[in-house]
């Protein structure tokens, strides 16, 4: 049987939780798919050799900047300003994932333990599926009208993505010659791109593939959904549990449920700054965090 690609991204600041995502995906998937584990160039040897050992037994690369930058090189020749911005910031290391592997693959990030197998994790009806979320952290849009008159789709998540379509190099370089994205504003990420580039997609169901909640501890003997994600450094709280994920009885396979993506609003975009400016706030979002712990303890 032919193996899916999966692709994962580690830097030096995930590790402690990245070889978890390493070793819990092999467990639950060595059968099924190979494994790429992709670096930004902050990993030394010692590193890679952990990730080999939680990826033993499975089918797995190593793959870092070294080995993309020729492709890179070839792929942006005609593309100055996706060039330009990916040589701006060091972020964008994930940006260059979907610009060089071959389609189809599944991507999901370093902060992320997986509970369970999954039956598949392409769209049923369209090319392309990603992650959401209770709202759209969309920070480095430019020109809200353009987003909403070409029906980008909200609460798109990069966390988790499944992509069957080729990188559209062209749509990019117009999106910044048209200043639609401005990575000089705070906050912005590379998942409002993807939701730009790769419009035509389904979102897998928040309670299969997870975004964890600030404040709240897990069972994860309990849990039904097939992964967890720990985004924005929340994995810390949680390391000694995770540790005995691998003590737990095997569950089978989850089959992942899709949604339908709904168009960006401008309601939407006017909720997203808002939030960051009370979350920013030292009176406001102080509150904000005080509220967050009480919900929890009654979750």
């Amino acid at each position: 049987m032919m193996k899916s690609s999966a692709v994962t991204l580690i830097h030096k600041g995930a590790m402690d939780i990245g070889v978890h995502a390493v070793a819990t995906f092999r467990r639950h998937f060595a059968e099924s798919h190979r494994l790429d584990i992709h670096n930004d160039g902050s990993l030394d040897e010692g590193d890679l050799a952990i990730l080999r050992e939680a990826a033993e037994g499975m089918e797995v690369r190593m793959v870092g900047p070294a080995d993309r930058q020729p492709i890179l090189r070839e792929r942006l020749a005609e593309f100055p300003k996706i060039r330009a911005m990916l040589d701006g910031c060091g972020y964008f290391a994930k940006l260059e994932l979907p610009m060089c592997i071959p389609r189809p693959y599944f991507y999901f990030d370093s902060d992320i333990v997986w509970l369970r197998g999954a039956d598949s994790f392409a769209a049923p009806d369209r090319p392309n599926a990603f992650s959401t979320e209770s709202w759209s952290w969309y920070n480095g849009v430019a020109n809200d009208r353009e987003w909403i008159r070409e029906q980008i789709p909200r609460r798109v998540n990069s966390g988790f993505y499944y992509l069957s379509e080729e990188f559209p190099f062209a749509r990019m370089e117009s999106m910044l010659e048209r200043g639609l994205f401005d990575p000089t504003l705070p906050y912005n990420t590379d998942q409002e791109i993807m939701a730009y580039l790769f419009p035509d997609m389904e979102l897998y169901d928040p309670e299969d593939l997870k975004r964890s909640r600030r404040n709240v501890q897990y069972d994860f003997a309990m849990e039904s959904c097939a992964a967890l994600h720990f985004p924005g450094q929340m994995w810390r709280a949680h390391l000694d549990d995770i540790a005995t994920i691998y003590g737990l009885p095997e569950k089978p396979p989850l089959k992942i449920r899709h949604q339908p993506a709904v168009p960006l609003s401008r309601g939407e975009l006017l909720r997203m700054r808002m939030a960051v400016k009370i979350s920013d706030s030292p009176v406001f979002g102080g509150m904000v965090n005080r509220l967050r712990a009480i919900r929890a303890r009654f979750a």
